[in-house]
């Protein structure tokens, strides 16, 4: 190797072997911990991604069965990887709840550590719309009339996001994933456990699956108004809905929709605009979603001691449209009937979150809602970028090799073939002609193969690893 010099070479050669071996490592962004992806005939594909600190061979994943499921010993899932951000995946993940670890294969023999996801699973999503009884709430600040008892899940499976989304704008951040608390937020909008860690429980110990439940139900909440929003008429309430499954339920998948709302309607009910404005609803979330959202409808009318069985009449023959992929749900009327039963004479409250999930649970069996729905996969199509889940295709970073296409300033990204500055896990090629120059700086390559000119300044440094 020779080098033209314009004041003084200082190349220093680091020969780092196994120290390099050392730091080589797996950084994992996906799956998130605590993750639940929807199952498809009780088994999913789950994504992998992260970055690379150095080229590798092998990727290979493990699953250790925490509860249910089928364990996986280390399987390779994809090959010859360059240092910079992977994604792969691992297909017909049988239900259950598990710890993922991840290890990079060099040479035939593990390069760097393995990382690790404490828990992952393939199991149930869910997702809530409608009111506020399907919202759920906490306390006011003087609870003295009203009795609070919300109830945590008691089963580890059973998760949300514990995050409160205030406005219609926002994008969501990044989930982070936790178990159902008993005063927890269920994103985007529930505001405490409500009935839905009970559901949960219920769900996860029946099925042996773990359960993931988002929540975009909306306080005091026509079917008009959802509808209306939902054609576009204004953002809120649907936005909330919309969003979410166009975010969490493409990135983990979903079963279907409880949909929970009528006590809005009691008292200025006309049965062709709710059942009409019902039906927009369904289809316009199953086209914004670009998927055929599996429905359960509640019957629901109650307002203290006044019920109406016309309008529950149109939940139930809306949710019994032939080939509509709807469900008839709960009669939740009965729960804590009359106005001495529920606070502010609507809302659920102490036991009532028992017979509530016990109502949802027992109408899935009773309709076969958690086999014969139509279960909707996660998007294939999804890597983290900038701290965001990105849907669309994933290009695969360029190799650890690295070619000048162009003379220029070594820390240009523009003269390199990957359009990156070259590390020292990558090897260099300077192609004829060529010339590259490193003015006051370090730095650094794997290899360097000088077949133009490269230029050191006086304060110059390159290092190499090998």
């Amino acid at each position: 190797m020779q080098f033209s010099f314009t004041n003084k070479i200082r190349c220093l050669l680091f020969l780092i072997f196994g120290h390099l071996t050392g730091f080589a490592q797996i950084t994992l962004n996906m799956p998130l911990n605590r993750s639940v992806f929807q199952r498809v005939n009780n088994k999913a594909t789950i994504q992998i991604g992260g970055n690379l600190s150095a080229s590798l061979n092998e990727i290979q994943v493990k699953l250790t069965v925490v509860q249910g499921g089928i364990e996986v010993d280390w399987t390779t899932v994809k090959t010859n990887l360059g240092a910079g951000p992977f994604k792969c995946e691992i297909q017909n993940v049988e239900a259950g709840w598990y710890t993922m670890q991840v290890r990079g294969i060099k040479n035939g023999t593990q390069f760097g550590s393995i990382s690790e996801v404490s828990r992952v699973g393939v199991g149930e999503v869910i997702i809530i719309a409608g009111q506020s009884n399907g919202q759920g709430g906490r306390p006011p600040i003087d609870p003295g009339f009203y009795e609070y008892t919300f109830y945590a899940a008691t089963d580890d499976r059973v998760n949300c996001v514990d995050y409160y989304e205030g406005s219609t704008s926002a994008d969501y951040p990044l989930p982070i994933i936790s178990k159902i608390q008993a005063e927890t937020f269920i994103a985007p909008r529930g505001r405490a456990s409500w009935c839905y860690g009970l559901l949960g429980d219920k769900i996860a110990q029946n099925l042996n699956v773990p359960v993931l439940i988002f929540n975009a139900a909306e306080t005091s909440t026509t079917a008009n108004t959802w509808s209306n929003s939902a054609n576009g008429d204004m953002d809120w309430p649907y936005i909330f809905l919309k969003k979410s499954l166009n975010y969490y339920c493409k990135i983990f998948g979903v079963r279907g929709l409880l949909w929970h709302q009528g006590e809005s309607d009691l008292f200025s009910f006309n049965d062709t605009v709710y059942q009409n404005s019902l039906i927009n609803i369904i289809n316009k979330s199953r086209e914004h979603y670009g998927n055929n959202l599996s429905w359960m409808i509640a019957k629901v009318s109650r307002i203290g001691n006044f019920t109406k069985d016309e309008l529950k009449q149109i939940q139930e023959n809306v949710a019994n449209i032939p080939n509509f992929n709807c469900f008839v749900g709960p009669d939740t009327d009965v729960i804590q009937p009359g106005e001495i039963y529920r606070d502010d004479y609507v809302h659920f409250r102490g036991t009532g979150f028992v017979e509530l999930a016990d109502a949802w649970y027992n109408s899935m069996i009773n309709t076969n809602f958690l086999n014969i729905s139509t279960p909707i996969a996660p998007l294939s199509q999804l890597y983290i970028e900038n701290n965001q889940f990105v849907f669309g295709e994933f290009s695969e970073p360029c190799g650890s090799i690295y070619e000048t296409v162009s003379s220029g300033d070594w820390n240009n990204p523009a003269i390199w073939s990957c359009g990156i500055v070259p590390e020292i896990t990558n090897d260099v090629i300077i192609k004829p002609g060529h010339i590259v120059n490193i003015e006051n700086y370090t730095a650094y390559a794997k290899s360097i193969t000088n077949n133009g000119t490269l230029n050191f300044s006086s304060e110059s440094l390159l290092i190499l690893g090998q």
